[in-house]
């Protein structure tokens, strides 16, 4: 049987945006594993903060609101509303910002995270991990609580 689309909703979720303290990030993966076999997607919302990451997927990011900055070996790629920038996978980056921004991505593949072997991604929900919380390691469950 053929899927069908899904549409995701903006005003869903926009409250978060609203609530983002600075130095905060929010990352909702609307696409998972859960809907596709090929990639994923979501929005980001960033305020006034440098998120380092090694980035084990491919990447196409969209500015929706403010100014994005991304910093791959020194270099800084600066996004406004409506810019488009792919970021290949196997890169050291960094997301930033200096006040709020909103980013669509795409990735590929679907199921990065779990290639990476990772359980703990800053600004994901752990019940948007895509992860059984009882899978979970006991020190990272630990460490949110602590937050």
């Amino acid at each position: 049987m053929k899927k069908k689309p899904q549409l995701y909703k903006f005003s869903e979720i926009e409250h978060r945006l609203h609530t983002l303290e600075p130095g905060q990030t929010y990352i909702k993966p609307f696409v998972t594993s859960k809907v596709s076999d090929t990639m994923c997607g979501g929005l980001n919302f960033l305020n006034n903060i440098s998120v380092p990451w090694d980035l084990t997927c491919d990447e196409i990011i969209y500015c929706m609101k403010g100014t994005f900055r991304l910093t791959c070996d020194g270099e800084s790629y600066v996004c406004s509303p409506g810019d488009v920038l792919y970021v290949p996978r196997n890169n050291h980056i960094a997301y930033e910002c200096d006040e709020k921004c909103v980013i669509f991505y795409a990735a590929y593949p679907h199921d990065w995270k779990k290639r990476a072997g990772l359980t703990f991604v800053p600004g994901i929900d752990p019940e948007d991990m895509g992860i059984d919380p009882k899978d979970m390691p006991k020190q990272e469950n630990k460490n949110e609580e602590e937050k």
